[in-house]
């Protein structure tokens, strides 16, 4: 568990996959294999995406390009709609509990996200929890990496955050499911905490 003295804490940057949302890298490469498109075990990751799928992370291409870079990667036609389900299978379940902890924190701190995403599965998570009819609301302001062209573990997605909130990084804990992530977050100064099944968010501001 980690050790978080919340007091010399003024704001929390949270990652999405892993932490807020659960996801299954997995599912998407089986969605895309079923496709024809295999062998994605090295571009579509957890959180470290490479290749085409990278590019698309980084906003280096946009959503219908992306869409057509796969469809003519396939060996037979797809429906647009098929590669848009076949990318969504990653993004597995937003339980309300944790938007509600979000809200909780959100009203003593400012709580801002910081995720290596895309237009698309932003689109999805934001109306993935129950009861809620835009997730993205409860943050003081959310970061992708597709619109600051950066992501992690880039120090340049750290300082991006960094001069737009203008908190020293010793003042944030960030919450991320990488190790690379948060050594990346911890060489600049800031506090961080590992998620992971045996120590969820829920767990670590259980007593707040």
């Amino acid at each position: 568990m980690c050790t978080i003295d919340f007091s010399n804490i003024d704001a929390y940057l949270f990652d999405l996959g892993g932490v807020i949302v659960d996801i299954s890298p997995q599912a998407a490469i089986d969605a895309f294999a079923a496709l024809g498109l295999s062998d994605l075990e090295s571009q579509i990751t957890h959180g470290h995406h490479q290749g085409l799928f990278k590019r698309y992370e980084l906003g280096e291409i946009s959503t219908e390009g992306f869409i057509d870079a796969v469809q003519r990667l396939l060996p037979q036609a797809a429906d647009p709609q098929q590669i848009v389900a076949a990318w969504q299978a990653m993004l597995v379940n937003l339980p309300s509990e944790r938007v509600a902890l979000l809200e909780r924190l959100a009203k003593k701190r400012p709580v801002y996200l910081l995720s290596n995403t895309n237009e698309l599965h932003r689109k999805a998570y934001v109306s993935m929890a129950k009861g809620y009819d835009n997730v993205e609301k409860v943050f003081t302001k959310a970061y992708y990496s597709y619109e600051i062209k950066r992501s992690k573990p880039d120090v340049a997605a750290f300082n991006y955050v960094l001069d737009d909130v203008v908190i020293p990084p010793h003042r944030i804990l960030f919450l991320d499911d990488a190790p690379l992530n948060l050594e990346a977050a911890a060489s600049l100064g800031f506090q961080t905490c590992k998620v992971d099944a045996q120590q969820t968010i829920i767990d670590i501001f259980n007593e707040i």
